[in-house]
């Protein structure tokens, strides 16, 4: 078997707001590639405003195949970034295989991870080929903490991104599909098996500013850090900042979220509101007794044209690249009238992803970040 000959992709979409029309959209253009009706495994994402259980049904019962998807605030593909309507990639020959695991509830992740454990063991991957994974988390029940840390030790040898299902910062419902049905409080662990190489890797644009800022009192279970440096944590960071708290709207939240070391990296902890009590409600868990700093946005494409020359070096031109990047990072490409051109730039690196409520690499649930796995032709 010639590997690069048999990884067969196609991505399709449709801006149809009948989920039926839209379904049947997305067949037709699969037969116009010349491709069979129903693919070997199929990934969706798509607007949550359509009615989720007629689309699931129409999802359902025209591609009878493994399948799982969720929704999110804008897909990314060929177009670029694209707001409303659904996107779906089709797998196939046997390039690259797909099976889906259902977690549930995400809270209690422990038993799940114990049975795909169990299922990897059982169905090791063939001779030349490795596995990795995808996480499509519901963005509302703060479980993501718990669930990428519990699936990085009980894998081991499986690296995983992740993304965290959004409805575009209203945070209202973000369910996952999974069998036939969108559900909430679940995450779907979708595990690809492939004897091309491929590369995991995550992309930040903030810099951190001189100064530490100590997290004298947090409640991680409810993503708020209540004091820095022995203050109210909104005087604390908004001196850092050098304003007054009045001046800590969402603009400036998103382009000064925490930086918190790990290994020799920053990874983010996006800052979603400032609360009555001037705590700084977070995306992501933060201890107390972590060392932070502010971090401070740097244009977004500089970042991705950096990371995507070293996937490059590494991998060779990808046939694939599976990314989850945080919508809030869409909105500061927006701000810096980069979008296009940052759409531009997924879309050349064949980037089939979402916008996301929060981003999982291996062991870390991330924020303001852009998780991918890339796969190369060869």
């Amino acid at each position: 078997m010639q590997a690069a000959d048999a990884l067969r992709i196609h991505v399709a979409s449709s801006a149809d707001p009948d989920p039926w029309s839209a379904v049947e959209e997305l067949r037709a253009q699969r037969l116009a590639a010349g491709l069979p009706p129903t693919p070997r495994a199929a990934l969706f994402f798509c607007d949550g405003l359509y009615p989720l259980q007629d689309l699931a049904d129409a999802l359902s019962s025209r591609f009878d195949c493994p399948l799982t998807g969720c929704i999110s605030g804008s897909q990314i593909g060929p177009q670029g970034f694209r707001p409303g309507g659904i996107s779906l990639l089709s797998l196939d020959g046997d390039g690259l295989d797909m099976r889906i695991h259902l977690i549930e509830p995400i809270l209690d992740p422990g038993p799940a991870v114990q049975r795909i454990t169990a299922e990897l063991a059982a169905w090791p991957p063939a001779a030349g080929r490795r596995q990795f994974g995808l996480l499509l988390v519901d963005g509302l029940h703060q479980g993501e903490e718990r669930l990428a840390h519990a699936l990085y030790h009980g894998l081991g040898d499986v690296p995983f991104i992740g993304g965290s299902a959004s409805d575009d910062m209203r945070f209202e419902h973000t369910p996952v599909y999974f069998g036939g049905r969108f559900r909430s409080n679940v995450a779907v662990f979708a595990v690809f098996e492939t004897a091309h190489a491929f590369l995991p890797f995550r992309v930040q644009n903030f810099q951190p500013r001189v100064g530490r800022l100590v997290i004298t009192e947090a409640d991680p279970e409810r993503r708020l850090v209540i004091q820095i440096n022995g203050l109210p944590a909104a005087e604390a960071y908004a001196e850092a900042l050098g304003l007054p708290e009045s001046a800590l709207e969402a603009r400036v939240l998103e382009a000064h979220p925490l930086l918190v070391r790990v290994g020799q990296e920053h990874v983010v902890r996006a800052i979603q509101r400032v609360t009555r009590s001037r705590a700084l409600l977070c995306m992501s868990a933060v201890d107390a007794g972590v060392v932070a700093a502010v971090g401070d946005a740097q244009p977004p494409l500089a970042a991705l044209e950096r990371s995507f020359e070293e996937v490059r070096q590494r991998l060779g031109a990808p046939a694939l690249v599976l990314g989850c990047d945080c919508t809030l990072r869409r909105r500061q490409a927006a701000r810096d009238n980069q979008l296009d051109a940052v759409g531009e730039l997924l879309a050349a690196q064949r980037v089939f992803g979402f916008s996301t409520h929060g981003e999982q690499y291996n062991g870390m649930h991330i924020n303001q970040s852009f998780t991918a796995i890339a796969v190369s032709a060869r």
